[in-house]
């Protein structure tokens, strides 16, 4: 007999259902037709668990993972994953070797870094993969969109040890309703990609789309696009919602560890910043902002026990924190809900993160490694954890 998931953790736990993944990555490949996928896994694949996810999306043929810095591909090319890797950040000159000898992908912003990497490949006698990176308004890194040939050409006079994989670019907001900026750094990108036609020279593949451009601006799929939020089951933003049927892949757990009656004018936590009005029945949890339940969600959080919302009160500690069951009831052990659906409500990352005044993004990226991830795929009927 298959154990439940309560089964499989003591204290608190983020549970990934892959099938939701998958599902997700449907709905990518629906609005997106053959196009290749850079599937976007950094920041431990947006909180959801780098290795576990990233062996899921490589069987599933994505054409690319795509971290934000090496370290995290190196953990990808240590669990055995073996597909194209893209780091999509900055790195030292002392990283380059990493790169080239476990044959992760490079994002090339400036001629310098083309020049350092091109002397490692010719020092390994191999030829490395590149993706020159264009700013066309976002201003964190890439080569200006207006000098961007001078890249182009630098790139050909290193052909032999430098392969262009593709030129690409971020958008700064295309989860805006007014998309006006967002159309204007595609214009400015695909006048500087013009290079290689002016001068009759093959073209590199061409990518700009996230997650916002793959669900509202068809004409900026391209050759390849890189989804990130949206495969976890969240929209970028409010104006993204009716494009695409997205499912939460993460739900966050915890048990309940301690009950007590909270006598009135009784104070919970530290600071003493909520105070029973009467009687009332409470749970501990053992989890807090240790874990990434932020203690902005002091005296604002909810949970769900037995199907219901339950507020959180007083101050969210690093380790525990205290909700108010009223005249409810609730047993040492008993599951309860931080993230995610019990019974017919739902608490989502999009409604923690609205009461942080943040996104969603922030809240599932922050749920820390000491939070074990465990991994079910309800199409399957697997549970397994780490």
């Amino acid at each position: 007999m298959q154990q439940s998931v309560a089964d499989l953790y003591h204290r608190s736990a983020a549970v990934v259902d892959l099938s939701c993944i998958t599902h997700n990555l449907n709905e990518v490949r629906r609005k997106v037709p053959g196009r290749k996928i850079i599937a976007m896994i950094k920041a431990n694949a947006y909180g959801h668990g780098l290795t576990r996810v990233g062996a899921h999306l490589a069987a599933e043929g994505v054409d690319y993972l795509g971290t934000a810095f090496v370290e995290e591909a190196l953990e990808l090319r240590k669990a055995g994953i073996t597909i194209p890797i893209i780091t999509s950040g900055p790195f030292s000159k002392f990283q380059i070797g990493l790169f080239i000898e476990n044959q992760i992908d490079f994002t090339v912003a400036s001629v310098d870094a083309l020049h350092l990497i091109s002397e490692s490949a010719a020092f390994y006698k191999k030829r490395v993969n590149v993706h020159l990176k264009i700013d066309t308004g976002m201003m964190r890194i890439g080569i200006r969109h207006s000098n961007a040939d001078q890249l182009f050409a630098a790139a050909l006079k290193v052909e032999k040890q430098v392969n262009v994989v593709s030129i690409f670019s971020h958008f700064a907001n295309a989860d805006s309703e007014d998309l006006s900026f967002a159309r204007l750094q595609l214009e400015r990108f695909l006048e500087a990609a013009h290079f290689y036609d002016k001068h009759n020279l093959p073209k590199p593949l061409l990518q700009i789309a996230n997650s916002a451009a793959i669900l509202r601006m068809p004409e900026s799929l391209l050759d390849m696009v890189r989804p990130g939020i949206m495969l976890y089951g969240y929209h970028p933003s409010q104006c993204c919602k009716a494009e695409a049927k997205l499912l939460p892949a993460l739900s966050l757990r915890a048990k309940a560890m301690y009950f007590k009656v909270i006598l009135e004018d009784s104070t919970v936590g530290y600071g003493r910043t909520w105070t029973a009005s009467e009687n009332c029945r409470a749970v501990t949890l053992p989890i807090g902002y240790g874990d990434g339940y932020s203690r902005g969600l002091s005296n604002k959080g909810q949970v769900l026990l037995r199907g219901k919302r339950y507020p959180v009160v007083g101050t969210v500690c690093m380790d525990q924190i205290v909700v108010c069951i009223s005249d409810g009831e609730a047993y040492n052990g008993e599951e309860v809900i931080l993230i995610g659906r019990q019974g017919e409500e739902t608490i989502t990352a999009d409604e923690i993160a609205g009461q942080l005044g943040t996104i969603s993004y922030e809240v599932l990226t922050g749920i820390s490694q000491r939070v074990p991830r465990i991994f079910i795929d309800k199409k399957r009927g697997q549970n397994n954890g780490i």
